[in-house]
């Protein structure tokens, strides 16, 4: 076979190992996330959200703090779990002292004065968090995606002038999406609960967000689903979180239609211009990859399992005839054996272009066919499935009942550079590792859509607020 422009897989045994082994200086303790945290400048910028839309000349007692020690509070809820810990924790001198100098470092030392002698108590935050910050909750994440997408441009992730190779992406210049069910607060169902024994009547709170769903592995979990989107290089803490996104229960089109909605959303934001694509996991279908690849963007992600071999058409020359199929995201050749039997066999790529302009883009396989009587060269649309008024009337993939969406794809699977490219998609899983470990029991502490987003914003913001902290310290940790 000739050779192959995305290369062969190389065997389990001889792949490289690519982790790296942690150093003493990539460990962050707590109190240096929490300092990390109270020196965010994106931080006091999103504060800006809650001063702009706070109600003026209000009766009443005035407010303890100003709106931006409720974001800190937040944040740092993000590394503790739970709100009562990080009340206790900003309760104690030391560390709201070291909050204080976070403050002064951006806001001067004035404002760092007029703080009260404590940080907020678990019911200064009760009180916020149901009048200032759950308000303006829609305000919030969006501006914090569109801080966050100027932290990975800061971070190198994302850079709209580097060299693009669309056959061949670098992992900086990919987004990674993926969904998680966060367990419920509890595990109630309904309301109340009668005891047959005593008859006793018990209450119980349920979760209105929480609803049962399975998970990868076919295991069943009562929880929320969200989905985030990261970007990253190489390195411990230097992932940038970019947004994230609750998907409602019965939400149409499930998991995969809320990825598509949200990730076209960050690929059409200005910051995001240097993005070459997304790497997802199967949960997505042709028609989410149809989306993204009009728009000139890559969607990598693993061939349905279901799927099964469907013909193409026949190259008609001369002396010769073959026979295309497509098989396993590529174009392949159906040959004959003298047993009567047949294989198909892939056939080499030697080009992957891209044509169009802003959402009327087109993708191409150049591919050879070995023949005897020399190869030939031919040209095959990958990606996008045709409707009615693209083609010649009768000649588009709708009319023809062919998914070319999902049956070939930009970049196909079971290759090299699929391999090393969906291989990122693991940072996703760590990302929900991190977050379940922070949680306090592994479950959500809030009840609710809109408490328990405000958890997984808490989480977003510590997050980025200890990778912008490595990123100070260490500019370039793929020189090391």
């Amino acid at each position: 076979m000739l050779d192959d422009l995305f290369g062969n897989p190389a065997p389990p045994h001889r792949r490289p190992c690519r982790k790296r082994r942690a150093r003493e200086e990539d460990q962050r303790t707590l109190p240096q996330r929490i300092t990390d945290c109270a020196r965010f400048p994106d931080l006091y910028t999103l504060a800006h959200t809650l001063e702009n839309n706070r109600p003026r000349n209000r009766g009443g007692r005035p407010s303890h703090y100003p709106p931006y020690v409720y974001l800190l509070f937040l944040a740092v809820r993000g590394v503790y779990g739970s709100a009562r810990a990080t009340a206790g924790h900003l309760q104690h001198p030391g560390i709201w002292t070291e909050i204080k100098k976070g403050v002064a470092e951006h806001l001067g030392t004035g404002e760092a004065a007029r703080l009260p002698e404590l940080g907020p108590s678990r019911n200064h935050w009760q009180h916020a968090h149901r009048t200032l910050v759950i308000p303006h909750l829609d305000q919030l994440n969006a501006t914090c995606r569109d801080l966050a997408l100027k932290q990975a441009l800061r971070q190198g992730l994302l850079p709209p002038a580097a060299p693009r190779t669309w056959s061949h992406p670098q992992r900086h210049q990919l987004l990674v999406g993926d969904g998680t069910v966060a367990k419920a607060p509890t595990l109630a169902t309904t309301p109340y609960t009668l005891d047959t024994t005593t008859g006793e009547i018990r209450r119980r709170r349920v979760d209105p967000a929480a609803w049962t769903q399975t998970e990868g592995g076919g295991n069943p979990v009562r929880g929320t689903k969200f989905i985030v989107f990261s970007a990253r290089r190489t390195g411990y803490l230097r992932r940038v979180l970019i947004t994230y996104r609750h998907v409602p229960h019965h939400h149409p089109g499930g998991e995969a239609a809320a990825a598509i909605e949200t990730a076209t959303e960050l690929l059409d934001h200005p910051d995001a211009a240097g993005c070459l694509g997304l790497v997802y996991d199967g949960a997505c279908r042709g028609t989410h990859r149809d989306t993204l690849h009009r728009r000139g963007r890559l969607l990598i992600n693993k061939q349905h399992d279901g799927l099964t071999p469907v013909p193409l058409h026949t190259l008609a020359y001369p002396r010769c005839r073959h026979e295309l199929w497509a098989d396993g995201g590529r174009i392949t050749e159906r040959t004959y054996r003298d047993d009567g039997t047949s294989t198909l066999t892939p056939l080499p790529i030697t080009r992957l272009q891209r044509r169009g302009q802003h959402t009327r883009h087109r993708w191409y396989h150049q591919i050879t066919v070995p023949c005897p009587h020399g190869p030939h060269h031919h040209r095959e649309s990958v990606g996008i499935t045709t409707t009615p008024g693209e083609r010649t009337p009768g000649q588009s993939d709708t009319e023809r009942k062919f998914h070319r969406a999902e049956h070939l794809v930009p970049i196909p699977p079971g290759t090299k550079t699929h391999d090393e490219i969906y291989s990122h998609r693991d940072d996703a899983e760590s990302v929900f590792a991190q977050f379940d470990r922070h949680l306090f029991n592994g479950r959500l502490i809030a009840f609710g859509a809109q408490a328990q987003s405000l958890v997984m914003l808490g989480f977003i913001l510590a997050q980025n607020a200890t990778s912008a902290a490595r990123h100070q310290e260490d500019p370039a940790p793929d020189q090391h």
